[in-house]
Formats: structure tokens, C-alpha cells, sequence
């Protein structure tokens, strides 16, 4: 959108009034199509008309990239021209923007409209009471760029929302299907929001007639702007393994191990040994517990590693027991899921059955890490990596901790993804 503003970072100058003229090139400058000065529209599809005011107990506080102000189709000068209490600022850096600091510490509490670990549902705002709401206005990777530019943004309790509806951005390619605009998610959030909230249906009659008028464009006049393709987009890998997790999960196994491991400088060291062996079944609700007894002395550091007393790893079960209460709980076809390879293979040189592990297992570790783009130690990490809280252990010891937090990762992994920020 071609909003008049600074081109300095630390903040922008306000939008143009609605009286502003016509702006057309000065003489002697390349021609170019005269645009609006109001919504910064080409005066043949200024949607002006289109444009109700709509007066709000919320201030919105419109936060733009840079970039997104160079996009013609952009929605957050159109809503910043309905909402008489909107204010719109473009910029990286936030931090000397005398407009952001006084809107932020102004009396009515600010939330920043971000998805994210903890963010509450829009719903769960209260009514009664105005407050400012923060939108950052630009794509997915923008938005992010902002938050992380700008410290006071996070420090900002969040909110989020689920869309009604699918988007009608229809002239510029979405990230996902769950996406929206900011003037839809405006749109959204405002019907929470404010005590009235038939009117807001309106806000989007501007976006709508130019989403209709470039669509016109495009079908009738054949511009060759408009006649590029919209390539679907390609599912990112957390979707593809996503995909993967729902189609087996009424056969996912997650598994967990511990070991009497003695110190490599140990003399006459004797091999690691599983001694607790934890499993669960997603889909039932299922959990599994076996606690072997240790087949070589107990080291000494055992205990404290695996968080279980000695007195109850001496009193565990036999390898026999264990093998047998495992075959019990097995079943065709399950698809085992680990954490890194260790447990598994101890517990295979221990002669347990695990099925067609080799071939059809499923290691967390490498997975997540090339979602996240980063590696991860234990199993514990990956929690607040994903932005999930500790999970509760249904099991004691740390192999019963461990379990949970695998159980509580492949959940998350499994579910759709949450909205990416308006943009």
C-alpha cells in the first residue's frame, strides 16, 4: 500500500487525511497512473467509496514493515481508514517512536495480536473495559522480523484467534489455508472485541471490492500483470510429518528407556543394561512399565540417573519377565517411536522383541531438529523448543518423565498448525 510516510526506520509520519487530493507525478517525471491520496489506490480502482467509518472503544495500533508499504494490495491502510481510533506506523525499530511508547503505556492494557505459546483467545478478553491491540502488519517472516526488532512488542501479553472462515485474500498467495489478512483478522478480533459488534462486518467492503476489481482485471482486461499463476504452495516439513503422524496414530508406540550404565574410566567396565522400560499407546491411552533387575553390579550413579531407589531396581523383574509382559503388550503392525537410537538398541542386544523396528521407526530427534532448524540434546528440550509446557509423568523415575515429554511432543507434532499472524 502507498502510505505517505517517513522512510526512516524509528518511526512514520500519520497517514493523509480523507480530504487529501489526487496525487498525480509533477511535470517532467516519468508518467505514471495518477493514485489517490486517500486509500493510495489508481484513481480508476480508489474503493473510497467503499471505506465506512467505524469508531471503536479499542485502539488499534498498526505496525507496518517497511516492505509491506511498497505492496499495492495491501489491507492495513484500508482498515486504518475505517477505524477512526487506529493509528498506522511503519517501520524496524519501534524503540524511539514517541507515538508506539505513548500508546503502549497508556491507561487501557495492550496485547499484541501474535499466535503463540500462552497467547489467550480473543474471546477470553474482557468486554467491558477499552484496551489497546497491537497488529503487526506484513508476511510471516515481516511479523516475525518486528517482534524480534522490537523487545517491548514481546514483552506484551498475546492474543489469538481461529478464523471463521477461509480467507478471501484471493489475489495474493496465502501461506496457508488458515490464513487471513489484517483487515480480516481486524475484522475478527474487533467482533470480540467491541460491546457492538454487527458493525464490523463492514470493514471488509473496501478489501472485497478490490479483491473484486483486480480479479475483473485479471479474467477481463488481461493484464499481464495480473496473469501470473498462483502456485500452490508446498507443504513445509512439520505438515508433511504432521500427515505422517495422523495417518499412523492409531498405531504409534512411543518408548522410553533407562540403563545401569558404570563410567567409561571404569575398570573391567561392564556393559550398559536396560533396567526400566517404559512405553505408551497415544491412541488408548495404554502405558507399559517394566523394571529389570541389573544383571551386572549396579553402578553407583544409577539410581541418581535414572531416579528410581536401588532397593527397586534390585527387586525389578527378570529379562524373561520383561520379554514376556512386553510381547503381551505389543501388537501387529505397531509403529514404534524413540528418541535417538540408544535404549532401542540396548534393549534389541537384550534380545526384546520391537517388530519391524529397523525398518518402519520413528526417531524424534532428527525430526524435530530439522523442523526447528536446530539441534536438540534430550528429549526434555524439545518441549520448550516447540513452545509446549513441561509435561506431568504419568510414570516415575526419569524414564517415566522422558516418556511423557516424547508423548507430549508427537501430540503437538500431530495436530494441525496454528494461524500465522495476519499479513
Amino acid at each position: 500500500m502507498t502510505a505517505v510516510v517517513s522512510s526512516k526506520p524509528p518511526a512514520s509520519a500519520p497517514v493523509l487525511p480523507p480530504s487529501s487530493p489526487v496525487v498525480s507525478p509533477p511535470p517532467g517525471a516519468r508518467p505514471r497512473r495518477a493514485c489517490c491520496g486517500r486509500c493510495g489506490r489508481p484513481t480508476v480502482v480508489c474503493v473510497c467509496s467503499h471505506i465506512t467509518s467505524l469508531p471503536t472503544r479499542t485502539r488499534v495500533l498498526l505496525l507496518q514493515h517497511p516492505r509491506e508499504q511498497q505492496v499495492a494490495i495491501g489491507t492495513a491502510r484500508l482498515a486504518h481508514l475505517a477505524l477512526p481510533s487506529s493509528t498506522l506506523r511503519v517501520g524496524l525499530d519501534f524503540a524511539g517512536d514517541p507515538v508506539v511508547a505513548a500508546a503502549l503505556a497508556g491507561p487501557a492494557p495492550a496485547y499484541l495480536l501474535f499466535p503463540g505459546a500462552g497467547a489467550l483467545d480473543v474471546s477470553e478478553l474482557p468486554r467491558g473495559a477499552p484496551l489497546t491491540l497491537v497488529v503487526l502488519d506484513g508476511t510471516w517472516w515481516q511479523a516475525r522480523k518486528l517482534l524480534k526488532l522490537n523487545p517491548m512488542l514481546g514483552a506484551l501479553p498475546r492474543v489469538a484467534f481461529t478464523p471463521r472462515q477461509l480467507s478471501d485474500y484471493r489475489i495474493r498467495r496465502q501461506p496457508a489455508e488458515h490464513c487471513v489478512s489484517t483487515i480480516e483478522a481486524l475484522a475478527e478480533t474487533l467482533s470480540a472485541l467491541e460491546p457492538d459488534a454487527g458493525p464490523f462486518a463492514r470493514l471488509l467492503d473496501p478489501f472485497r471490492a478490490m479483491v473484486a476489481r483486480q480479479q475483473w482485471y485479471a479474467a477481463e482486461v488481461r493484464s499481464q500483470r495480473h496473469l501470473h499463476p498462483v502456485r500452490p504452495r508446498r507443504p513445509s516439513r512439520r505438515e508433511r510429518f504432521a500427515e505422517r503422524l495422523a495417518a499412523d496414530w492409531s498405531r504409534l508406540v512411543c518408548i522410553q528407556g533407562e540403563a545401569n550404565a558404570w563410567p567409561a574410566r571404569a575398570p573391567s567396565r561392564p556393559a550398559p543394561e536396560i533396567v526400566h522400560w517404559v512405553a505408551h499407546r497415544p491412541a488408548t491411552g495404554e502405558t507399559f512399565e517394566a523394571v529389570i533387575a541389573p544383571r551386572h553390579p549396579l553402578a553407583p550413579s544409577t539410581p541418581r540417573h535414572v531416579a528410581l531407589p536401588a532397593e527397586r531396581l534390585q527387586a525389578g523383574g527378570t529379562v524373561e519377565e520383561w520379554h514376556r509382559a512386553w510381547r503381551a503388550f505389543l501388537q501387529p503392525g505397531d509403529l514404534l517411536v524413540q528418541w535417538g537410537h540408544y535404549y532401542s538398541a540396548l534393549a534389541a542386544r537384550d534380545g526384546l522383541d520391537l517388530g519391524s523396528f529397523d525398518e518402519d521407526a520413528i526417531d524424534l530427534r532428527p525430526e524435530v531438529s530439522q523442523i526447528l532448524k536446530r539441534r536438540l540434546g534430550g528429549v526434555e528440550q524439545c518441549l520448550p523448543a516447540l513452545g509446549l509446557p513441561p509435561a506431568i509423568a504419568a510414570l516415575q523415575g526419569r524414564g517415566g518423565g522422558r516418556l511423557a515429554a516424547l508423548v507430549a511432543a508427537v501430540t503437538a507434532l500431530r495436530a494441525p498448525l496454528a494461524a500465522p499472524p495476519p499479513g
